[in-house]
């Protein structure tokens, strides 16, 4: 109302006021309009502020992080250049011990060179002695078997032409006399019979075992028949031997079995069977059997469980068997039960071409 007052009263003031006015409110709304653009500017300054911290933050952890890395790997170096160090260590020992070894080495090879040459001697030495032995053992034998046969024909001349003027003593003691020369040929005979295994020897051919135990029946006939024994076997392979030995080795252990029987009647088997590279032959019995304590003992010359009086015989069979067994690359045992029999086991190897000596 004032200003239209104004206006009519001075119209030219109330322009004036009125484009004042205008030009006020204008100022006004542009200052509004800034301080608009001011909050707005003030926010957006605040948002980056904000920003810039979380980025600040963001960077803080990551150099945190960062000196953690620089820390690990220092670490990490550490432990590196230590596990370097050690295996320097190490190296550095092995080269002692590889230098130690090779001394060792230098020492044990110059030690088995000098045992080997002395063994060698040694071995040389024994086959002198062994062939010496062999040679003087067969000698002997053949030497001491003329002397005993004169002894025990004088004694059964003595025996006969003066049957009538010799009392019971005397003929006792003849037939003792006679018996001790039998059982003395035997001896000589079996060491004969040992020493042949290496002098007498032939090269080794394919041989049908079951002929070797036909020969060695054909030799036992006797005996079989007067034991009433029954002597059977399995089908037998072919091996490469000296057939004569292995006549000899199924004489002595089918004999052996026919001797040492008990109250019945002997029985007697022979089996084979192929194991690996090799035969395994056995002879099984049923007579008195062997003490677990005597497995070896019967194998060495000389060596005799019973007397005479008990089961005759000179105690080299086994040994004779043995040094078969051995020249044929192979083994030989028994296994026993006292009273209840005896099973011999003997191997030979499958292709054997040379004897071992």
């Amino acid at each position: 109302m004032a200003i239209s007052l104004m206006q009519s009263d001075h119209p030219d003031q109330s322009s004036i006021w009125l484009q004042a006015l205008n030009a006020t409110l204008n100022i006004l709304e542009d200052f509004q309009e800034e301080r608009s653009g001011t909050r707005e500017s003030s926010r957006a300054v605040l948002n980056i502020l904000a920003d810039f911290e979380e980025e600040r933050g963001v960077l803080s952890h990551t150099n945190r992080a960062m000196l953690n890395i620089l820390q690990d790997f220092e670490a990490e170096k550490d432990l590196s250049l230590q596990m370097n160090r050690a295996v320097v260590n190490i190296l550095e020992d092995l080269e002692e011990e590889k230098a130690i070894t090779r001394m060792l080495n230098a020492h044990l090879e110059e030690r088995v060179l000098e045992r080997t040459a002395e063994l060698q001697l040694a071995n040389e030495s024994l086959e002198r002695s062994n062939i010496d032995l062999q040679r003087f053992a067969y000698i002997a034998s053949h030497d001491l078997q003329t002397p005993l046969r004169s002894i025990s024909g004088f004694v059964q001349l003595l025996q006969s032409e003066y049957a009538n003027q010799l009392d019971e003593q005397a003929h006792d003691w003849i037939r003792r006399a006679v018996q001790s020369t039998e059982i003395l040929q035997k001896s000589i005979q079996d060491l004969l019979s040992y020493s042949r295994v290496d002098t007498e020897a032939h090269p080794f051919t394919p041989i049908l075992f079951s002929e070797v135990f036909n020969d060695a029946i054909l030799l036992l006939e006797a005996s079989i028949q007067d034991s009433s024994a029954q002597v059977t076997c399995d089908e037998l392979p072919i091996v490469m031997g000296d057939r004569s030995q292995l006549v000899q080795l199924m004489q002595n252990l089918i004999g052996n079995a026919l001797k040492y029987r008990g109250n019945i009647s002997p029985c007697v088997h022979v089996s084979a069977v192929h194991e690996g590279n090799e035969w395994t032959i056995s002879v099984r019995d049923n007579g008195i059997g062997i003490q677990p304590k005597h497995y070896e003992k019967i194998f060495e010359i000389f060596q005799r469980l019973h007397n005479q009086q008990e089961y005759g015989g000179s105690g080299i069979g086994l040994a004779v068997c043995r040094r078969v067994v051995h020249r044929h690359g192979g083994k030989i045992w028994v296994e026993s039960e006292p009273g209840r029999g005896s099973t011999f086991y003997f191997t030979i190897p499958e292709r054997i071409t040379q004897p071992h000596e």
